[in-house]
């Protein structure tokens, strides 16, 4: 898992992709007037600053937390994202938090100078939920690249809050000795990963996608990935599933690398969205 120990804090270079960080998250990286920056939460003692996207067609019926990666800012995630078209046309808020010193705690127990992010997340779906009481709790999402995609895959397990989890350039690896899964439901995963990614290869992608379905989708033995369609994402990408099991999706990319990767956030909502809506269906 790509953690914030692995790599330098403000500063990393990933197959040709440059960022840089700054203590408020955010960068001169140009992002939409729409978009409201330098909103607040007070949580254990930090003030944790965070940017909100508010779809123009209506109440947001959805929500997706943007998870940067280490060294990136909030703005650089944002820019990398076709944030703006997909909350658009989905009726998504779209909020992007800031990591403390430019990354998160994905897999270390919080306390001694590290982050409960966890909490920190879930505390700010609470804030959000009683600021836009249109948004549905099943339609609550993650969605991080790298050190938040691995964000994403323990919120996966621990929050209270996430019903889904989109992931760039990372994979799952429970936390703890076992998957506590508070939201009492399956928590579906879709998972994007480039082909000649070296720092993230796609072999361990791929070999961690068994112990996500076990652990957040209920499936225990689900088979081997079969390759599936998507047809609103690229030629380029070839997507794949469980045949047991539909709970967890991976799309390879083809030739690309350890970057945020095109159509993502779209491809994840669309396959989380009807994830959570099919189980949700009663038994016929």
């Amino acid at each position: 898992m790509i953690s914030p120990t692995m790599l330098p804090p403000c500063l990393i270079i990933l197959t040709g992709l440059l960022c840089s960080c700054s203590p408020s998250g955010l960068s001169d990286e140009p992002i939409g007037e729409a978009w409201s920056q330098g909103n607040s939460l007070s949580f254990d003692g930090l003030e944790r600053s965070y940017s909100v996207y508010v779809p123009s067609s209506g109440a947001p019926q959805g929500l997706i937390l943007l998870l940067h990666g280490s060294g990136q800012s909030t703005n650089q995630m944002i820019s990398e994202t076709d944030v703006e078209g997909t909350a658009e046309q989905d009726g998504l808020l779209v909020v992007a938090p800031a990591g403390l010193d430019g990354g998160w705690n994905d897999e270390d127990p919080p306390g001694n100078r590290l982050a409960d992010d966890v909490g920190f997340i879930d505390a700010l779906v609470t804030e959000l939920k009683a600021s836009y009481p249109s948004l549905l709790s099943q339609h609550v999402f993650a969605h991080g690249f790298s050190n938040g995609g691995g964000l994403a895959t323990r919120l996966a397990c621990e929050s209270t809050q996430i019903r889904g989890v989109g992931v760039l350039g990372n994979y799952y690896t429970p936390t703890l000795d076992s998957c506590p899964r508070p939201v009492g439901h399956p928590v579906p995963g879709w998972f994007g990963a480039g082909t000649e990614d070296e720092l993230v290869p796609v072999e361990s992608v791929q070999a961690a996608m068994p112990s996500y379905v076990a652990d957040l989708t209920d499936c225990s033995d689900a088979g081997s990935l079969q390759a599936v369609e998507d047809a609103e994402l690229d030629d380029g990408v070839l997507c794949k599933e469980f045949p047991a099991c539909n709970g967890a999706r991976l799309c390879e990319y083809t030739g690309r690398g350890h970057e945020v990767l095109p159509g993502s956030l779209g491809a994840a909502w669309r396959f989380l969205s009807a994830r959570v809506a099919s189980d949700m269906e009663e038994p016929s």
